[in-house]
């Protein structure tokens, strides 16, 4: 139900997760307004690659095309272990890649969509505390000398690792903080590395480095033998420490930005309470081994946005919004315990340790259901939602990614499903060749119908009469024209609530 407010949600924070949520409220047409305690955007490259399943959700949005204009697309990683080699073009999707993009740019572009769609993004402004009353949550506000409170109806903490919103909420922060610290460095090198991203193992740490592209490398070093220290990290310190890890001196020069930080591995104990949620790096962080982190933001902003919006407009219930949780803490408590279980492989020193993690990285890349398996979650394209999937459908569908499918109408090749899916609604693909069912025409415009059959794709979905996708690109439910007619209704209730009622001929 809409308010009389200016606005109603807020986000705290405007990084890829606050912006890309921002972005898919105002597209549902809620009235959104984000704060940020910076008055620009992110300066440095910060994260800096957008793994597949987020490009396919860009493309979803219309913005992938700008991504790619601006990037450096990375095909393969090369692991320093025996010459494995994992090659991404072998994922089922047009982006078999690591889309290298600085993390401003990538703000630039999400925060250009917003403002676009009528978000109000005000910068310079910090939240400092809130706390819910009755159906509005307030917020305490600072600006330079100012401080101020506001009302909201919703809340969203997109605010990162130290989150106020999370705080607010009470929930537990639970993980740990690894011994060792990482560097970070955007340098030029003297000696350049014949790889557009290798990962360089070694008895006295890890070296993962990144071409950007354009003559700069990002490098992330853990050295186990640093201890920690609040100094600025130093060119030369930089060049000593790669000089010990590859055993010879790479001659970096031009530092763009240097950082160093300790790695930790924690999730929130939940995700929302009431009338406040968080999302992104407030919600889970991990070792940035696999460069996960922004990724997991984006798409918990994707989950998020088309509940939320069903929510406040009164379409959606909190059983809903309850799913957000259920199924993105999931995925990032399983991407903490791989990245967990990667990191300490690969930065110790203990002769069981080494002789894992060569097994395993060779099993990775060598065997190809490994690989395909390994390439898979490391991209996200394999990410699905079990727990809250339809176990009506025999085909393992419901729950999982659908791929960018090409309806075929005729002799002629018509509408790929991420170009329909621009708008924010539901789409629901009938290949059944009957007249339309008109199952789902009391929701009106929160789905799209596609009619024709799936060309050339893989899997399940040639198969499947009629499919129903979710906002985010995941299946709701797929079955036979027989079965649509009772349990199609059902699932467009579960996932897009309630159809509208028709307004009284002569009410006013």
């Amino acid at each position: 139900m809409t308010t009389g407010r200016a606005y109603e949600v807020v986000i705290a924070g405007a990084g890829p997760t606050g912006l890309c949520l921002a972005g898919e409220l105002a597209l549902a047409g809620i009235r959104c307004r984000v704060v940020e305690r910076r008055d620009h955007r992110t300066q440095e490259s910060r994260a800096l690659g957008l793994h597949g399943r987020t490009m396919e959700v860009l493309r979803m949005r219309g913005v992938a095309d700008a991504v790619l204009k601006r990037a450096n697309p990375v095909k393969q990683v090369r692991v320093s272990l025996g010459g494995s080699l994992l090659d991404l073009r072998k994922l089922p999707s047009d982006y078999g890649q690591l889309t290298i993009i600085p993390q401003g740019e990538t703000e630039e572009i999400l925060e250009e969509r917003a403002r676009k769609l009528g978000v109000t993004i005000e910068r310079g402004v910090k939240l400092t505390g809130c706390e819910q009353d009755g159906d509005e949550v307030v917020m305490r506000l600072e600006s330079g000398d100012r401080q101020w409170e506001e009302r909201t109806p919703w809340l969203v903490g997109c605010d990162g690792a130290y989150s106020r919103v999370r705080e607010a909420m009470g929930a537990e922060f639970v993980g740990d903080v690894y011994p060792y610290t990482i560097i970070v460095a955007d340098v030029k090198l003297g000696v350049p590395l014949d790889e557009q991203l290798l990962i360089h193992v070694g008895r006295a740490g890890l070296v993962v480095c990144t071409d950007f592209g354009n003559g700069w490398y990002r490098l992330g070093v853990i050295d186990r033998g640093k201890e920690w220290s609040d100094d600025p990290v130093t060119l030369d310190e930089v060049r000593e420490t790669l000089h010990k890890l590859f055993g010879k001196d790479l001659r970096p020069s031009e530092p763009l930005w240097t950082s160093r930080f300790r790695i930790q591995e924690r999730q929130a104990s939940t995700y929302r309470k009431g009338r406040m949620i968080i999302a992104g790096d407030a919600a889970h962080v991990h070792s940035p081994l696999g460069g996960q982190g922004l990724n997991l933001g984006i798409q918990d902003a994707m989950n998020l946005g088309w509940k939320l919006s069903a929510v406040v407009t009164g379409r959606g219930s909190d059983r809903l919004l309850d799913t957000y949780q259920e199924e993105r803490r999931r995925v990032s408590q399983g991407v903490i315990k791989v990245t967990d279980i990667a990191t300490r492989m690969m930065t110790s020193d203990a002769l069981p340790a080494r002789a894992a993690r060569l097994i395993g990285v060779s099993t990775a890349t060598r065997v190809p259901k490994s690989h395909l398996v390994a390439v898979g979650h490391l991209s996200g394209i394999a990410t699905a939602y079990p727990t809250t999937a339809d176990r009506r459908c025999p085909d393992g569908t419901s729950g999982h990614r659908v791929p960018d499918l090409v309806m075929r109408t005729g002799p002629a090749r018509g509408e790929r499903l991420f170009e329909v899916m621009r708008s924010g609604t539901f789409v629901l693909i009938d290949q059944s060749g009957a007249q339309p069912s008109g199952l789902l025409k009391p929701w009106g415009g929160q789905v799209i119908e596609l009619r024709g059959t799936v060309d050339g794709a893989k899997g399940p979905w040639t198969g499947s009469e009629m499919i129903l996708v979710r906002p985010d690109g995941y299946c709701a439910w797929a079955g036979s024209r027989e079965r649509a007619a009772t349990e199609l209704p059902a699932a467009m209730r579960r996932w897009a609530g309630a159809p509208p009622v028709p307004a009284r001929a002569g009410a006013e």
